[in-house]
């Protein structure tokens, strides 16, 4: 990759092509000239806006905050790169003249294939009041052609919702008009964003812009673990790309930077590739797969079994140690009780969240012992936490009202859903105490943390909302690091609501997320795959629900589902019979055979686009993902709905060397694969391919 920076009338926009066509871009294009030979405003990368601020007659006015008159005051004055050890940085240091500093940080380890960009704020002048600090911002796209066909850059969004993440949107840009007035004169813009602290609902904070023309693919992802913005804007014959943190308009974001003070934005990270949007996004996944950080009891991608789509909320001793020997024979390394091993009858029947003890009418014998039960049977065992939210059932929701957020002065309220202020002392002091002390003196080796409610615009505390909520979640991620300092061997597993946590930091925090609430539905397929475009696979959890009601083969399709990513049985395995036990053993064996491509391979395509409907979804669903070195390959093909669907897809020199529920017809001719799926309602099978 290239960076390019362009100053035009004192504004530097950055620019990101692939290596190889930097003396080919198109220097009126960068400039702006309208078709009539007009020069309007560029985009500057730094999109910096305080209070007070004037902004760019564009009739942008109200729909954003780029393009303020401190955006276009920063001027770039010098830059200075840094080497420490295998990551380069290049430091861009802007003035406004009145002695705001800003920094944008473009860094990148040798290893790595995206850029990780962050900016940053100094004051030496007289107090101001920031309303926007992204954390990027692109232009120049597509920088090859004076004028570019709208109908060949395409815009890929990620939506999100519950049990259906990570569903991909392409638009062809000509479809949001993106393209000059008669006279060059209009932006066009394409904005989203997500409000709260759930930061995957609606939509994933990511976008793609494809020039097919030319076969260029830019994508950035960025942190994102409370509200944010990602606007898209046409102007001038040029499409500009950035985002960060929810701003005033978006998120009710300001803050005062004092003189002398600095501020920082979240990071982004970048990439554009000679290529598609696959192989973009692929980069992109690489930056989470840091395989330094891997636990070593993690290194082999062990199976779980988690029992919620057992007890769905009343595990019990009794019941759970019906399944222990069975979770152990089909190999599980961890076993999860999930959502209500506490008390949750304080006369109303409801599960209380936040006082965190365990029911010990549900478990006599306390957690400690069911837990030696579980290591005799060769798993640790696993707890669920919901420890950011409170009920108002709960003795600490009565008698601790002072740990709570609040909103106007009232506390945050959603029915009977509050939640703790991570900010306070006092908050991570009773938590260390109900959370890191219960785990360790019960020896617990797994933990799934659960996030099912979002808090919503902002809280109080701060000179903003969103300011105030911003401190919050960042008291959550110090939390979450505190025990993983004070339980380094602690596996976790990071959900919200399936997966509405789906965001870099957390990504990052966490062992593994979970995929979806999507426990049996058949298109659990479809998030799956789409998710490998923005998840490691190692750290994807998907459910494998084993349901009373499966024949063999729907029992193989939820485990070849499973194999996309982290394998989580579900169900109850006591009362399965042996023919569906040694189906799943197989399962099992097979993909321990195939977990090192899961876990370091590289995804290089998705097809489910003849899926329509996750609701009632019939068609087929295809993704090959490979070995970095390309000699191994595997083909994750499913049928749903669709009895005899007939598949065939271009695989180049491989031959079969084994899979799991193969078909009868499977065969390899010139290059090509072509198989028939089984005549049943869900069909699904991996196959296993070495380079010729």
């Amino acid at each position: 990759m290239v960076g390019v920076y362009a100053t035009v009338n004192g504004a530097t926009q950055f620019l990101l092509v692939p290596k190889g066509t930097e003396e080919k871009l198109n220097d009126e294009k960068i400039m702006g000239i309208s078709p009539l030979g007009a020069l309007i405003h560029t985009e500057p990368t730094m999109h910096v806006a305080l209070t007070g601020d004037g902004f760019a007659r564009d009739f942008t006015a109200g729909d954003t905050l780029r393009n303020s008159s401190t955006a276009y005051a920063l001027a770039l004055r010098a830059q200075e790169l840094k080497e420490e050890g295998d990551t380069v940085t290049l430091v861009s240091r802007f003035e406004n003249g009145s002695g705001l500093i800003a920094r944008q940080y473009v860094s990148m380890c040798r290893t790595d294939e995206a850029l990780t960009v962050w900016n940053e704020l100094e004051n030496l002048g007289q107090d101001v009041t920031v309303e926007a600090l992204p954390s990027f911002n692109l232009s120049g796209i597509s920088p090859f052609d004076r004028f570019h066909d709208p109908a060949k850059i395409v815009l890929h969004k990620m939506l999100s919702h519950w049990s259906g993440e990570g569903r991909l949107l392409s638009v062809p840009t000509d479809k949001l008009a993106f393209e000059p007035s008669w006279s060059g004169l209009g932006v066009r813009m394409e904005k989203w964003s997500q409000t709260g602290t759930m930061p995957a609902r609606g939509q994933l904070p990511f976008v793609a812009l494809e020039d097919t023309a030319h076969g260029v693919c830019w994508a950035a992802m960025m942190e994102a673990p409370a509200s944010w913005v990602i606007e898209t804007v046409f102007r001038n014959g040029n499409i500009s790309v950035g985002g960060g943190r929810g701003d005033y308009l978006t998120a009710h974001w300001r803050k005062t930077l004092k003189t002398g003070e600095r501020m920082r934005s979240d990071k982004a990270f970048l990439t554009v590739v000679k290529g598609g949007l696959n192989e973009a996004c692929a980069r992109l996944v690489k930056l989470y797969d840091r395989f330094d950080e891997i636990k070593p009891k993690e290194e082999t991608l062990p199976v779980l079994y988690n029992e919620y789509c057992y007890s769905w909320c009343k595990p019990t001793e009794k019941t759970l140690r019906e399944i222990l020997p069975v979770a152990a024979r089909l190999g599980c390394r961890y076993f999860v009780i999930d959502d209500g091993w506490f008390k949750k009858d304080y006369g109303n029947g409801a599960r209380e969240l936040g006082d965190w003890e365990v029911n010990e009418t549900a478990f006599p014998g306390g957690l400690k012992a069911f837990g030696d039960e579980a290591r005799g049977h060769g798993m640790d065992l696993g707890l669920w936490y919901e420890f950011e939210g409170v009920t108002v059932g709960s003795r600490v929701f009565r008698e601790h009202p002072e740990l709570l957020l609040t909103y106007g002065g009232k506390p945050v309220l959603h029915e009977e859903r509050a939640f703790f202020d991570f900010r306070k002392e006092e908050t991570r002091e009773y938590l260390r105490k109900k959370v890191i002390r219960n785990l360790a003196e019960n020896k617990i080796g797994y933990m799934k943390v659960d996030y099912n409610e979002n808090i919503g615009l902002g809280v109080d505390g701060a000179e903003s909302y969103g300011e105030g909520l911003r401190g919050h979640i960042e008291g959550v991620i110090a939390f979450f690091e505190e025990i993983k300092r004070e339980l380094p061997e602690l596996v976790l597993e990071i959900c919200s609501s399936g997966g509405m946590r789906h965001e870099p930091r957390f990504l990052r925090l966490a062992d593994m997320v979970s995929f979806s609430d999507a426990h049996e539905n058949p298109s659990g397929v479809n998030v799956a795959c789409n998710l490998h475009r923005y998840i490691p696979p190692r750290k994807l959890q998907i459910w494998a629900t084993i349901r009373d009601d499966y024949d063999l083969e729907d029992v193989r399709f939820t485990a070849a589902k499973a194999m996309l990513g982290r394998y989580c049985i579900s169900g109850n395995l006591a009362s399965k019979s042996e023919e569906v036990l040694c189906e799943l053993e197989r399962s099992v064996a097979f993909y321990r055979s195939i977990s090192h491509i899961v876990a370091r391979g590289r995804t290089t395509e998705i097809r489910d686009d003849e899926i329509k409907s996750y609701l009632n979804p019939v068609g087929r669903v295809t993704l090959c993902r490979q070995t970095l070195d390309g000699r191994e390959k595997l083909m994750y093909a499913y049928a749903v709905g669709a009895p005899g669907a007939e598949f065939s897809e271009e695989i180049g020199s491989y031959r079969i060397e084994g899979g799991y529920n193969l078909p009868a017809d499977i065969r390899i001719a010139e290059g090509k694969i072509a198989f028939t799926a089984k005549n049943c309602r869900m069909w699904g099978c991996v196959i296993y391919l070495v380079k010729e």
